[in-house]
């Protein structure tokens, strides 16, 4: 398989500390010239295992935010196509192929969105909640910004979708998950409050704000609506992880809204 040159694609991957995941992405990338990462000074093997592919480019920025993050990579390179990934997104052949034929064509359409099957190590899930994202982009018709505890990319033009999917498939530890999300609950709980928002006034942002129903909500949404009762200890433990983090979103909220009588 010939590799695509730098001028007409390049990958864009976020890392800190991602010894767990990132030789499995990678190994997915070897078609790509180059591969750009920019790392917030990870302290594990990650740096290790990058520089031992010979297409991979290590630039290194202290961390911000997401958006802000994403946004400088962008900047950096040079390409008339972007493929801008996760550190935990493990790409299948079906993807590569599509990719392969969207940057050939001469079409409108500027970016291609995608949907992901979730893997809990290694496993896969008969369904997620995952939304589509766009993940291949021409250079300057995207530009990402933050969105709560998560980064959303603009897209100026018009948008296709793949057919393939990617494979999320993240391994850090239990004790690294529950750290990252108590930060993204924080910035969860600040985008839920702020009444400019409109994306408050989903029916799970509503849910969300009665500080109550949202972890039993998602927890049987997820077990039952979603089917994940026949997932086998995969479906429960994704069930237990959203949860979680529906119980960490109404503590903070709890928080937040008894602060604020004490400052009144």
């Amino acid at each position: 398989m010939h590799t695509v040159n730098a001028e007409t694609l390049q990958a864009l991957i976020l890392t800190k500390n991602e010894e767990p995941n990132i030789k499995r992405v990678l190994d997915k990338l070897t078609w790509l010239d180059k591969v750009l990462v920019l790392d917030s000074y990870s302290t594990d093997n990650t740096i290790s295992i990058m520089e031992s592919y010979p297409n991979v480019e290590i630039v290194y920025r202290k961390f911000d935010t997401f958006a802000q993050q994403c946004n400088f990579g962008l900047d950096l390179i040079e390409a008339k196509w972007i493929l801008s990934l996760d550190a935990d997104y493990v790409l299948t052949d079906d993807f590569i192929s599509e990719t392969r034929q969207f940057i050939s064509l001469n079409t409108p359409e500027v970016a291609y969105y995608t949907k992901f099957e979730f893997l809990i190590y290694g496993r896969q899930l008969l369904s997620n909640n995952t939304t589509p994202r766009a993940v291949l982009f021409k250079k300057g018709a995207g530009i990402y910004f933050n969105d709560g505890h998560a980064h959303r990319l603009q897209i100026t033009g018009p948008t296709g979708a793949y057919k393939a999917r990617i494979l999320h498939d993240d391994r850090k530890s239990l004790s690294r998950w529950l750290g990252n999300q108590d930060g993204y609950s924080i910035r969860e709980c600040h985008k839920l409050l702020d009444v400019t928002n409109e994306s408050r006034n989903s029916v799970l942002n509503r849910i969300r704000r009665t500080k109550t129903l949202a972890p039993f909500f998602v927890f049987f949404y997820c077990l039952f609506a979603k089917g994940l009762i026949f997932s086998g200890w995969a479906g429960w433990y994704y069930t237990l992880q959203r949860t979680m983090v529906e119980m960490l979103f109404s503590l903070r909220l709890i928080e937040e809204e008894k602060f604020n009588e004490k400052s009144t």
